[in-house]
């Protein structure tokens, strides 16, 4: 049962990011606009999903798993989705993104807590060189984005 209602959430998600990014200017393949990107993956969100619900319907039900809803893991998960963007604009893009890729991997039990860290701190910094440096993608900076851009020579 859990499953259905989650694949059902996941096809309302993927029907509101599709509202949403058809708002956008999709613009031609000679001259994409800033809708472009978000349709594709509204889109094939949308398909995957719609394939997933179908499944899922599909299958006989079988015996409920074991997991529970009140688990740290997915009630935490779902926290530091939800305050993700709240710590994005009141900290810097670095600090924000290290902080919640620490506590979802933490959550997950991702290996130990020394390889946790290093992780979310290579995953945040080169993610920030290329979305920041490389393709131009505004973020959120404070004095650690502007050291690192300047460092690479890219700011």
């Amino acid at each position: 049962m859990k499953e259905r209602i989650v694949s059902l959430g996941i096809l309302v998600f993927a029907l509101v990011y599709l509202a949403g990014s058809i708002s956008l200017k999709v613009g031609t393949r000679a001259q994409p606009g800033a809708g472009l990107f978000p349709a594709a993956v509204a889109f094939s969100l949308l398909a995957i999903s719609a394939l997933h619900v179908w499944r899922t319907f599909r299958r006989t039900t079988d015996k409920e798993e074991g997991h529970s809803w009140t688990q740290l893991a997915p009630a935490g998960i779902a926290a530091a989705l939800v305050f993700y963007p709240i710590l994005l604009k009141t900290l810097s893009f670095l600090l924000s993104t290290f902080i919640v890729l620490f506590v979802l991997l933490r959550l997950l039990r991702f290996k130990t807590t020394l390889t946790s860290f290093l992780t979310a701190l290579v995953t945040t910094i080169l993610s920030f060189i290329i979305f920041a440096g490389l393709l131009g993608v505004v973020v959120p900076s404070g004095v650690m984005e502007q050291f690192i851009l300047t460092i690479l020579g890219l700011g």
